[in-house]
């Protein structure tokens, strides 16, 4: 089932290729919508201390799992089809490698990082609030995702119509370079939201009554 003009190939493969794709668009529009329509109706409510310690702890989990599908698009799926390249002849861009790699996984990416965002923009609005403007942390991570996935056409075109050897400097692959680095926002999202938690911890301090009663206590 190698060979893309065969049968196999379309219902093992095509079939792949397409029941992920429908995958991924129902999942981001489902959940942006959900993220959206729940975020909404919580806008211009206090958020209690304990509450807002929560949903930064969902949006540090949100961001470990695009941590997760940005390790497996960019560590084991590009080592195996190498690999697979180096080994069999590609007749479509749609190789058993590819589908997984570029049709699920940097899409994928692309959608936990919006969809975090629309997270932290509608549930921690004391840091991405719309009174905050755009972060320049999701900025960066949401365009090392966007990136990687134009970088795909790129590579595609290289293959076909410049290089077909799969040799990881030639000048296509370049942008995947560059998508690594900018992924690094993802560890401006984490510094961000701790300093956030040592203020909601200073605050809860402050409030409290026990730190009202301290000074009465040295004095007496």
């Amino acid at each position: 089932g190698l060979n893309s003009a065969s049968a196999e190939f379309t219902l093992y493969y095509r079939t792949l290729f397409w029941g992920e794709l429908i995958v991924l668009g129902i999942f981001s529009g489902v959940w942006f919508g959900w993220l959206m329509r729940n975020g909404r109706a919580i806008q211009g409510q206090d958020c209690p201390p304990a509450e807002e310690v929560r949903r930064i702890a969902i949006l540090w989990s949100l961001i470990g799992a695009l941590s997760v599908s940005i390790y497996m698009e960019a560590s084991f799926w590009p080592n195996w089809d190498g690999s697979w390249h180096q080994t069999m002849v590609r007749d479509t861009a749609l190789t058993p490698t590819h589908i997984p790699m570029f049709y699920f996984f940097f899409p994928l990416s692309v959608i936990l990082a919006i969809g975090t965002y629309i997270y932290g923009r509608f549930y921690i609005p004391s840091l991405y609030g719309k009174d905050k403007g755009f972060p320049w942390s999701f900025f960066l991570l949401i365009s090392a995702c966007a990136l990687e996935c134009m970088a795909v056409v790129a590579n595609e075109w290289g293959h076909s119509l410049w290089i077909s050897e799969e040799i990881f400097s030639v000048p296509f692959h370049w942008p995947f370079v560059i998508y690594g680095w900018l992924a690094s926002g993802m560890f401006a999202v984490w510094g961000e939201t701790i300093l956030r938690l040592y203020e909601v911890e200073k605050n809860a301090e402050e409030a409290s009554p026990e730190s009202s009663l301290e000074p009465n206590m040295v004095a007496d």
